[in-house]
C-alpha cells in the first residue's frame, strides 16, 4: 500500500561551520537520480552541507504519494525552501521545475547555487537568478567551492557587528514582505552584497553603516513608492535599537544616505555611504529590468493593460538608462558597463524592447514565476 507523503523535516539548529540546503535536479524514473544524488551529497557533506530533496525526503523515491488536494511544489517544496539556508540546483539538464525553484528562492532572498557538469548550457534566466554557478567533472570537485560557501553563509558579514546584524535580520528585513515583488528581500540582499563589494574599495569604511543603509534603503516602498527614500529614512530613525550601535552623527549619515540613494534624485549623495548604496541599487541585468519595470508598473497602475505597461516600462527605462539617462554610478563596475551597452541597444528600438519584454513576461507566467 502506497504511503502518504509527509513534509520534510528541516533541522532548526546548525552545527558550527555547516549549512542546510534545499536540493533540486531534473527528475527521472528509476534509480538514476538516487545514485547521482548520493554521490553529490557525499561531496557536499564533506564541505559541511546537508540537503533536503523532495524526491527522497517527501516522495521517498516513489513510495509515498502526495495526497489529493495538495501540490508537491506549493505544499511541500516552498515551505522547505523557506527553512533552508540556500538552494542548490543541479542544472546539467534543464527542467521547468528547476526554474520555479530558482524563481521562488530568488523572490524570498535565498542564495541560489547552480551546479552543472562542465560544458552544460545554463539558460540566461538561470544565470541571472543564480548567486553562483559551479561547474564540475566529478562530485569531489564540489567540495572546495562549497567549503568557501559554507564559511560565508554560516558566519556573518565581514566587519559587521554580530548583534546589529541579528537585530536587522530579525526585526527589519521581514518588513520587506509588505513591498511589491521588485522591492522585496531578493532585491535587498542583492543591494547588501553589492554594497559590500564597493565598500571594500574604500579605506577606513564603517561596514556597520554600509550594512544598515543597504538594509533600510527601500523599507518604506509600500508606504509611498514615489517618496520611498524619505519614508525609509523615517522608519530607520524610529528604530531605537540602532542607538545601541551608532552615535547621533552616524545615525544622521545613515539617514542622509538612505534619502540620497534614489537614481532620480536631483542631487549627488552627501556621503560615500550614499554613493555606495546608490551604485549598488542599480540593476545590472536586462532580465531584472524587464521584470522589475513590469512589476512596479503593475503595482502603480493595476488598471493598465499589458501593452500599456510595456509602453510605460520602455519610457521609464529609456529615461533611466538611455544615452542621457539619470542613473548615475560612483564606482567602477564592469558588469554594469556591459549591462548598459546591452540595455541601450534594446532601448534603441521601441518595438524590439516591447516584444522582448512581452516574451519574457509570458515566459515567467508559463513557468508560474509571476
Amino acid at each position: 500500500m502506497t504511503k502518504i507523503a509527509k513534509a520534510a523535516v528541516i533541522p532548526k539548529d546548525r552545527k558550527a561551520g555547516s549549512i542546510h540546503s534545499f536540493f533540486a535536479l531534473k527528475f527521472h524514473e528509476g534509480d538514476e537520480d538516487k545514485a547521482k544524488v548520493e554521490a553529490i551529497e557525499r561531496a557536499l557533506n564533506q564541505a559541511g552541507v546537508t540537503i533536503t530533496l523532495m524526491a527522497r525526503d517527501v516522495e521517498e523515491w516513489g513510495d509515498a504519494r502526495i495526497p489529493d488536494g495538495k501540490s508537491l511544489m506549493t505544499d511541500y517544496a516552498f515551505p522547505a525552501m523557506k527553512q533552508c539556508d540556500c538552494n542548490i540546483i543541479e542544472f546539467s539538464e534543464k527542467g521547468v521545475g528547476l526554474g520555479i525553484n530558482a524563481g521562488y528562492c530568488y523572490a524570498i532572498g535565498k542564495p541560489i547555487f547552480v551546479i552543472a557538469k562542465t560544458g552544460s548550457d545554463i539558460s540566461t534566466t538561470m544565470s541571472n537568478l543564480a548567486t553562483k554557478i559551479i561547474f564540475y567533472d566529478k562530485p569531489e570537485d564540489l567540495i572546495a567551492p562549497f567549503r568557501r560557501i559554507v564559511k560565508d553563509l554560516s558566519g556573518y558579514y565581514h566587519g559587521v557587528n554580530i548583534e546589529l546584524q541579528k537585530h536587522i535580520e530579525r526585526d527589519v528585513l521581514p518588513e520587506y514582505e509588505k513591498n511589491e515583488p521588485a522591492h522585496q528581500l531578493g532585491h535587498i540582499n542583492y543591494v547588501i552584497d553589492r554594497s559590500f563589494k564597493f565598500a571594500q574599495t574604500v579605506p577606513d569604511i564603517n561596514f556597520d553603516i554600509v550594512y544598515t543603509v543597504a538594509a533600510y534603503h527601500d523599507i518604506g516602498h509600500h508606504i509611498n513608492p514615489k517618496t520611498h527614500e524619505i519614508e525609509s529614512a523615517k522608519i530607520m530613525q524610529n528604530d531605537k535599537e540602532l542607538k545601541r550601535f551608532f552615535s547621533e552623527d552616524e545615525l544622521r549619515i545613515i539617514k542622509e544616505a538612505i534619502e540620497d540613494h534614489r537614481a532620480s534624485s536631483d542631487h549627488e549623495p552627501r556621503s560615500i555611504y550614499g554613493k555606495i548604496v546608490s551604485t549598488a541599487d542599480r540593476n545590472n541585468s536586462v532580465e531584472s529590468c524587464l521584470f522589475r519595470s513590469y512589476s512596479y508598473g503593475k503595482r502603480l497602475h493595476p488598471d493598465y493593460s499589458d501593452d500599456k505597461l510595456f509602453e510605460r516600462a520602455y519610457a521609464h527605462l529609456n529615461q533611466k538608462f538611455g544615452k542621457n539617462g539619470y542613473a548615475k554610478f560612483f564606482f567602477e563596475d564592469k558588469e554594469y558597463e556591459s549591462f548598459l551597452l546591452e540595455m541601450r541597444k534594446l532601448l534603441s528600438d521601441e518595438n524590439l524592447f516591447i516584444k522582448t519584454q512581452k516574451d519574457y513576461i509570458q515566459g515567467l507566467r508559463k513557468q508560474k514565476l509571476i
